[in-house]
């Protein structure tokens, strides 16, 4: 285990051409940072590992955030939309992503640093791994401020709620393995032969898939393996699965393989596989079931506050908790079901909190709370939003709200929904709920003897 000190000491994964050419087109993406420098203001990079599904939903709540905390206003919060490199009033933001590219990455976080970066925002293990790595070498490391990010521990990332580097800090969320596989039996009870794969490079998804044999052979489940190096290797990863005869796909959280959900899905359905996963929403990339986290856009209003105190009053990180969430959230793909001839139980139709049926996207009431209260929304706003759902019953199609990359306006209904959830973020200003928020940042101050005793439990541990 890494020795961390939470005092003053400074501490806090190609070809040749096309490696070239990749690198020389991610330098020419990143120029406009420079533009972000001409003020005083705080600048905020925001640095992904790809384009993975889970990141702009975070990014909204984080965004909103600031527009609650008055860092940015509703007409910048609206250009923000657009990810591109900014100079606001009170803050600069600029993005990079590394395209699932580890070489990438260094230079992604090196030349944000470059740029006088004062707070990195990281999405994902991988970057966040390599942005503490770089960072604790500075005299006076810049603050690292993590999401989405399954089992840090695996990453050594942190060992404890309150030991990890000096510099940073974040939420992190574990799967809930056991729990998936109970609802993903659901769907065929006399599985008895699955296979699951993992990214080797990946520790998160080496654990889960590890999980995930552990609990099917406990079950009398044999399970086939498969290591993969990149996403080149997917589809014929997920194609020898299908030649081990394998009834179901079940998957690990890991970062490649979500990346290259479509391909896997391809794969599976063309052999009549089911594809499980351990987050809900990916049943909108075709997965058949999700189970797990699915509260993305809280993990970025969380973000958001701790970026909002860091910023005004000098936040510490070193005693700032890493938040620890996890979620039983249960997504059911029908569309896909009945391309392949599979029939879900009633039992658990009835447990789906977000369904996708001919080509629309569905959400249970509870599902639909869960985002009100995320957002602000007093109970009258609350009731009478649920009250003009039940009316539309299965006419309100959500995926232009889940989905960033489509078009809102395609749907009027849904950019109508849009303009006055924007509406509910005044809600969030509050008195009841800025004394909720401190009460949050509160519940994460970590003491010394909170320090002292994590690290003696890791200790002996050991």
């Amino acid at each position: 285990m890494k020795d961390y000190n939470n005092s003053d000491r400074t501490n806090a994964l190609g070809g040749g051409v096309i490696q070239i050419a990749l690198l020389l087109l991610f330098v020419l993406l990143l120029a406009p940072m420079a533009a972000a420098q001409d003020n005083d203001n705080p600048t905020v990079a925001f640095l992904r590992y790809g384009p993975y599904i889970p990141d702009p939903i975070v990014e909204n709540g984080l965004l909103d955030t600031l527009q609650v905390y008055e860092w940015i206003n509703a007409e910048e919060r609206s250009l923000l939309n657009a990810r591109q490199n900014f100079e606001g009033e009170k803050i600069n933001i600029t993005w990079a992503s590394a395209n699932f590219d580890l070489p990438t990455v260094n230079i992604m976080v090196e030349d944000a640093l470059d740029r006088g970066a004062d707070i990195l925002i990281t999405a994902g293990a991988p970057v966040t791994q390599i942005a503490i790595n770089i960072t604790e070498d500075q005299e006076e490391p810049t603050p690292v401020l993590f999401h989405s990010v399954y089992h840090p521990t695996q990453f050594g990332i942190s060992d404890a709620p309150c030991v990890k580097p000096a510099h940073v800090t974040g939420s992190e969320y574990t799967p809930p393995y056991e729990e998936a596989f109970e609802v993903f039996l659901l769907q065929n009870p006399a599985l008895k032969r699955v296979g699951t794969m993992h990214t080797s490079t990946d520790a998160g998804g080496n654990y889960g898939a590890g999980r995930i044999s552990a609990i099917a052979e406990a079950q009398g489940i044999e399970v086939e393996s498969a290591a993969i190096s990149g996403l080149s290797d997917l589809r014929a990863a997920v194609q020898g699965l299908v030649n081990k005869d394998v009834e179901a796909i079940m998957l690990p959280v890991d970062f490649t393989i979500g990346s290259g959900l479509p391909i896997v899905v391809s794969v599976a359905k063309e052999n009549q596989i089911p594809v499980f996963y351990p987050i809900p929403g990916t049943v909108l990339t075709g997965v058949t079931i999700g189970v797990g986290f699915n509260e993305y856009y809280e993990q970025g209003v969380h973000a958001g506050l701790l970026l909002d105190a860091r910023l005004k009053d000098g936040l510490d990180f070193a005693s700032t908790a890493v938040l620890s969430q996890t979620g039983g959230t249960v997504g059911i793909n029908l569309d896909v079901a009945a391309e392949m001839g599979i029939d879900f139980p009633q039992e658990l139709q009835d447990m789906a909190d977000i369904t996708l049926r001919n080509g629309a996207v569905l959400l249970s009431e509870q599902a639909i709370t869960q985002l009100l209260d995320s957002l602000g929304a007093n109970e009258e706003f609350k009731q009478m939003t649920l009250g003009m759902l039940r009316a539309l019953g299965d006419s309100f199609d959500w995926a232009p709200l889940m989905m960033p990359d489509l078009d809102a306006e395609a749907s009027p209904m849904a950019a109508q929904m849009m303009a006055q959830l924007s509406m509910v973020l005044e809600m969030r200003k509050s008195p009841e709920h800025r004394a909720a928020d401190a009460a949050v940042l509160a519940s994460l101050q970590c003491t010394d003897d909170m320090i002292a005793e994590q690290q003696a439990a890791l200790d002996a541990a050991e």
